[in-house]
């Protein structure tokens, strides 16, 4: 599975895209321990120290428009991204 990381998680993990070895569905809370395998270091600035979950104001997105629903499972063809999401004002 690719995912596309932007803004703070690019810059820890010093590229545009992660593979992790995900072949079938996945679910949030098991997507974020293989991330954080990946790339130890986006714990904690990015993914909480207990590694199932992010720290505001990060979030994933699939597919670049819609948030991982609570329980839903999701696959490499839903095109994960970790995105940082700033306000401004």
């Amino acid at each position: 599975m690719t995912v596309e990381l932007f803004g703070m998680s690019r810059a820890l993990a010093g590229r545009p895209t992660i593979d992790l070895p995900i072949d079938g569905p996945i679910d949030y809370a098991g997507f974020l321990r293989a991330l954080a395998d990946a790339v130890p270091a986006l714990v904690p600035q990015v993914i909480a120290s207990t590694r199932d979950a992010l720290v505001e104001p990060n979030l994933i997105l699939l597919d670049g428009r819609r948030a991982v629903r609570d329980g839903e499972r999701f696959s490499a063809d839903d095109r994960p991204c970790v995105l940082f999401l700033a306000s401004g004002g």
